[in-house]
């Protein structure tokens, strides 16, 4: 009864990370159906927190950190040292760059939910994911100012922003072993399943999940007085939607039926 209580106060005080967990479950069952969908959660989970885990104790791979208990202990949840929400954040993160990556290489979803084994796509994907930390990692380290709250610090403050290169490097690496493994998974043929539904227009769901993700911490950005922050988090979502029109208005967008790589 604890843990869900403890759940309870993670949906009361986060709620905005489980409406984005909410669109990954949509957008997710759609393109690559139930089963991949549960992977996915548990593989990007798990990634996220190990190396979470060990970044607040040895600094790999994110850089030395330290998360602020005080005010939210007892009130979410929390697994060891890391709010169980930050972890979780990975999974819809990891997943719509993975998403909006193969729609901005010109692959519409593969009608048979495969998730492609293709080395374009895993860089892509975490580059995109890395492009998302750029603006909500300074916000996020800026918590106290907005309904986030006093959550972390870094034990050397970085020069972009206060955060430190290191972690974005290490959100390149959370992303590409998580892209990595899950791709492992469909090429030895462990994972499995249609796509539960179709939804409208598939060549655009996923880029305006991303999309979304982007304009919350770039609106964000600019309430906590970082303007620069905001109008780079713009030029991100302009230059893939700009990318994103030029595939659709040369209509390169393959079937994708194969596997790739």
């Amino acid at each position: 009864m604890e843990i869900v209580g403890l759940l309870g106060g993670t949906l009361w005080l986060r709620p905005y990370v489980f409406v984005f967990l909410a669109a990954f479950l949509v957008v997710a069952l759609a393109e690559i159906g139930l089963r991949r969908t549960l992977v996915w959660l548990l593989v990007g989970y798990t990634v996220a927190f190990l190396c979470e885990y060990s970044s607040t104790r040895n600094g790999f791979p994110f850089g030395l950190y330290v998360y602020h208990d005080a005010a939210t202990r007892g009130r979410e949840l929390w697994i060891s040292n890391v709010p169980f929400m930050d972890s979780l954040s990975f999974v819809f993160l990891s997943f719509v760059s993975w998403a909006t990556a193969e729609r901005v290489l010109g692959r519409p979803p593969d009608p048979a939910g495969r998730i492609r084994t293709s080395a374009a796509s895993l860089s892509l994907g975490a580059l995109l994911m890395v492009a998302i930390d750029l603006i909500c990692d300074p916000v996020s380290l800026r918590g106290e100012r907005w309904f986030l709250g006093d959550l972390y610090h870094y034990a050397e403050p970085g020069a972009f922003f206060g955060v430190p290169l290191s972690n974005f490097l290490g959100w390149g690496f959370v992303a590409a072993a998580i892209l990595a493994l899950l791709m492992t998974l469909e090429r030895v043929g462990w994972l499995g399943g249609a796509p539960r539904y179709r939804l409208p227009a598939p060549m655009l769901a996923a880029p305006a999940f991303w999309a979304g993700i982007v304009l919350f911490n770039a609106g964000l950005a600019f309430w906590v007085g970082l303007p620069a922050l905001g109008w780079l988090g713009l030029a991100f979502v302009g230059a893939v939607g700009a990318l994103l029109a030029t595939r659709l208005a040369s209509g390169v967008a393959q079937p994708g039926l194969e596997q790739a790589g």
